[in-house]
């Protein structure tokens, strides 16, 4: 059923949350009992288990026909997808698990997002990452899923938030998030942009990964990253943009430093993703202009 467009951001943003609470604790239990990981297609860099499939389902039950999620997103189009997401009517973007292959290895870097859109751009979001906190003070071991810790990261009405979770469930109540101030010289440094593009250390930026998109956010929004890129698909930057702007943080375009179009939609192509175009995520313009003079792009060799 469609949600009225007259139905308040709060509420929106509590269903969210509402899914992320049944999400985390499904997929750290699915998890726990072993899971079987394929591929999709001929890409083995594109992975997928049962769990990706439980939580999609899970999407498609809270979210219905007003949903666009990573599973299903292909089917629908960006023709599609564009008219829904300019709507005044609340769209969803999702992904049930991003961070598939650490997820199925056992490593934190993962997690369940989503985000409300309308009229054209993500307004809201909630991500779970139930298996954040891993303990680094011995080597790695195996946590039941109901002791697994880990943090959950929101934003609404342009603010910030974040709650500590145990299970996947939060274990108090969501606290404003404020930027980080500090300067670690970071920048978040995801394989689909490794593939692409290579970083001239020599002019002061590191790179730093621990999984996918959700992790990546997790990072800078926590203050691990000072700035970090994008050039993924539609559902990796959908459910953590509102988070970014709610800190402060905004859309340049490499190497020209422009600014996002106006609607979400025409950030990708037809396949509903931005690798062939690089956006930098960042404080301000100065700092986006000192990160786009350290990135280079490669020549593919395929």
């Amino acid at each position: 059923m469609t949600i009225s467009p007259a139905t308040p951001e709060s509420d929106v943003f509590a269903q969210m949350l509402a899914f992320a609470e049944e999400a985390a604790p499904l997929a750290l239990a699915m998890r726990a009992t072993g899971l079987a990981m394929s591929n999709k297609g001929p890409d083995l860099g594109q992975a997928l288990t049962e769990a990706d499939l439980a939580v999609s389902r899970l999407l498609h039950a809270r979210f219905g026909p007003d949903l666009i999620e990573e599973e299903t997103a292909e089917d629908l189009g960006h023709a599609a997808a564009r008219a829904m997401l300019a709507r005044e009517t609340w769209t969803f973007v999702g992904d049930p698990i991003d961070g598939t292959r650490p997820f199925a290895g056992g490593l934190s870097g993962w997690g369940v997002m989503v985000a409300a859109c309308r009229a054209g751009w993500p307004r809201a979001c909630v991500m779970s990452l139930p298996a954040w906190n891993e303990d680094r003070s011995e080597p790695a071991r195996s946590v039941p899923a109901e002791a697994t810790e880990g943090i959950l990261l929101a934003a609404s009405a342009g603010r910030a938030f974040w709650a500590p979770t145990r299970g996947g469930r939060m274990v108090a109540a969501l606290r404003p998030l404020e930027r980080s101030e500090r300067r670690t010289g970071h920048v978040g440094w995801l394989s689909v942009t490794a593939q692409r593009y290579i970083l001239d250390y020599g002019r002061g930026w590191f790179p730093w990964s621990e999984g996918g998109a959700i992790s990546d956010a997790a990072l800078l929004a926590t203050g691990r990253l000072d700035a970090t890129l994008s050039n993924n698909r539609l559902w990796d930057l959908g459910p953590i943009l509102p988070l970014f702007e709610a800190l402060g943080f905004r859309l340049f375009h490499w190497p020209d430093l422009g600014d996002p179009p106006a609607a979400f939609a025409d950030l990708f192509d037809a396949e509903l993703s931005a690798h062939d175009d690089l956006w930098l995520i960042c404080r301000d313009r100065n700092q986006a202009a000192d990160l786009a003079r350290a990135i280079r792009r490669v020549e593919r060799l395929d």
